[in-house]
């Protein structure tokens, strides 16, 4: 027997906390509420509720039951939305912002948001920091760092990595792998020149003297190239290492912190068509054939 109704039900009455709320979103008359809140209970054998004077109560069970009930409750309503979507015809401009290095991670979902609505022109900007989206800087902005608190901003995780600083082997028979502070500081480094979150980057910038610092680039993909060339030592992300054997990490200890990417709308435009299809987009491809399997991901909330 589907009780899917009676827990939609019981939902909104946790919800909106009233038998007679409940009973005006849902449309039905207050007697029909209670009727299914017994049917309810009776098929689970278990109570959801609590009856007392001021109104109802969940129970432990209850509260499982509703949060369960919310998370369908809100794929519906997605669910509903995209339907919409798929029926309205969008166009005009949608900006898209990334830091530099990230933009081939979004490319897939740029791809399948042309395929359904062709008519929408797609602008990418490689930017330091999070633009002025309340001015119309981007309608969406990848961001790496720690989550940022604006009020205004509705940041969801998207992905997380983690990095460490590696030499190729072909470095390390030349000049061996350092074990310690000591003996790194007579190696030689490649430093990511630009401001951009990297924890393992700040080892380098605050421990290795300057004349030790022997190249330097405000790109992360010519950082990984000049370790994987063997010319130095650099922080790049775990899954690029481990997808080459001959590129372990040094000996020596250093900070290896989460690094996240946050996906960051604005609010007055995050329910807007558009935004609302290509996150749809963005968590349809996901990050499939694009990333080591070793890399540490997080999923997307539902939007």
């Amino acid at each position: 027997m589907s009780l899917l109704i009676e827990i939609r039900t019981a939902y909104f009455i946790a919800k909106l906390g009233t038998v007679s709320a409940a009973a005006d979103a849902l449309g039905v008359h207050r007697a029909t509420v209670m009727r299914r809140i017994d049917l309810l209970e009776a098929e689970l054998g278990l109570k959801i509720f609590r009856r007392h004077s001021k109104g109802y109560s969940l129970t432990d069970f209850g509260v499982s039951l509703v949060r369960s009930a919310e998370t369908i409750e809100k794929e519906a309503e997605r669910f509903v939305g995209l339907c919409k979507l798929n029926q309205e015809r969008l166009e005009g401009e949608f900006i898209v912002a990334t830091p530099q290095g990230s933009a081939p991670t979004v490319v897939a979902a740029v791809q399948e948001f042309q395929r359904r609505f062709p008519d929408v022109s797609v602008t990418h900007k490689v930017v330091k920091g999070i633009p002025r989206m309340e001015l119309g800087e981007a309608d969406i902005c990848f961001y790496f760092g720690p989550k940022p608190e604006e009020p205004d901003y509705v940041v969801m995780p998207w992905m997380s990595f983690f990095g460490g600083i590696y030499a190729h082997q072909e470095y390390i028979d030349r000049n061996g792998n350092p074990a310690s502070l000591p003996e790194a500081r007579n190696h030689r480094f490649a430093l990511l020149s630009d401001d951009l979150y990297s924890p393992p980057n700040d080892w380098i910038r605050e421990n290795i003297p300057n004349e030790n610092i022997v190249f330097t680039s405000n790109e992360r993909h010519v950082i990984w190239r000049a370790v994987q060339e063997g010319m130095v030592i650099g922080c790049i992300g775990d899954h690029l290492a481990h997808a080459n054997p001959l590129i372990p990490r040094i000996k020596i200890p250093v900070p290896n912190v989460k690094t996240v990417c946050w996906v960051i709308t604005h609010v007055d435009t995050h329910r807007t068509p558009k935004v609302m299809a290509y996150l749809s987009c963005l968590k349809e491809t996901g990050l499939s054939g694009k990333f080591d399997t070793e890399m540490d991901l997080e999923v997307m909330p539902q939007v």
